[in-house]
């Protein structure tokens, strides 16, 4: 059975309610409410939608944290200061580089080695040509490859590998505003606007159009017109790869022990004879001193070998390097 609540101010039938009654009556109601709405909150264990509260869209504070520090970590490059350079460094030819890191930077050179690979130069197989090259963008599948009716193949994956993910460097170029692409982006128009990134972009240098090329799978998809939404659906727009192979050696002193050429390593030292100066806090500055060592298997094809292309000629006055800048 209910209690039937008291009165705030008990009267009998005819009796004058005053003002101060009228008053003190409001303000025991008051009270009241605010007594019955602490008690009911007290005696609240829990609420619909408070099972969840000790986390964020679904996450709780652990992986808050790391979300976090995966920012953080993902910004950290960018907040010390880095920076790639490619260069074709010139003999007896200063190269300024402005980098505007406010600091002296730790500075690190790749030479860029040539190497052989099959190029497209029509949709047609009898188009292809092998060349020498620095650059090269094909298909995880195209390992090997040969120009008929020559029978020997050109490895285009050595062991070990040189490859890049072509992706990763164009979503990098878009993140700097380099370049710009979606789903409907043709290949070939993402490739003009790839190699201009590339090499168009200061304080990289311009290489010869014959320093780069793609292979005959990119030739075709670049003939078919085929976009970045249809390569991605069927699983190819992760298989392009750009193949670069920067390499340095540690050279000793003529005389001090230099050690004996490696036969399959190509040049015994690399880079040689380069200059780094560092001008100021903002700039470097490379000079080639005196002709880069080649390998001499960088000349022509023996006869019974797929025939190459030949380097263009002045290229032993040149040196293409990568330049790495890091504070």
């Amino acid at each position: 059975m209910v209690d039937t609540p008291a009165p705030y101010i008990p009267h009998s039938a005819g009796d004058l309610i005053t003002a101060e009654d009228w008053n003190a009556m409001q303000v025991d109601v008051r009270q009241d409410i605010a007594t019955q709405i602490a008690t009911s909150i007290a005696n609240v264990k829990d609420v619909a939608h408070a099972t969840n509260a000790d986390t964020l869209d679904g996450k709780n504070l652990a992986d808050l944290t790391q979300a976090i520090l995966d920012q953080v970590f993902a910004q950290l490059p960018k907040r010390t200061g880095y920076m790639r350079v490619f260069c074709n460094l010139r003999l007896h030819a200063d190269k300024i580089i402005p980098h505007n890191l406010k600091a002296y930077p730790v500075t690190d050179l790749y030479q860029l080695d040539y190497f052989e690979v099959v190029c497209a130069k029509g949709e047609k197989t009898e188009d292809a040509v092998a060349e020498w090259v620095l650059f090269y963008l094909y298909h995880a599948d195209e390992r090997r490859l040969r120009i008929p009716p020559h029978t020997d193949a050109i490895d285009i994956e050595t062991d070990p590998k040189f490859r890049i993910l072509w992706k990763t460097l164009i979503d990098y170029f878009k993140e700097q505003g380099l370049l710009d692409y979606d789903d409907n982006t043709t290949l070939d128009d993402l490739e003009v606007d790839f190699w201009r990134a590339m090499f168009k972009s200061p304080p990289n240098d311009e290489f010869d159009p014959d320093s780069y090329c793609h292979s005959p799978w990119f030739e075709k998809c670049c003939g078919e017109k085929r976009t970045v939404g249809e390569l991605t659906k069927h699983g190819d727009f992760d298989d392009i790869y750009l193949k670069v192979k920067p390499q340095k050696t540690i050279n000793f002193p003529s005389g001090t022990g230099f050690p004996t050429p490696d036969p399959d390593a190509g040049a015994t030292a690399e880079p040689t004879n380069v200059r780094v100066s560092q001008l100021d806090l903002d700039t470097v500055a490379l000079r080639l001193l005196e002709p880069p060592i080649y390998p001499a298997s960088l000349g022509p094809a023996p006869t019974e070998k797929t025939p190459i292309v030949p380097l263009p000629e002045g290229y032993k006055d040149r040196l293409p390097v990568m330049l790495l800048l890091k504070v």
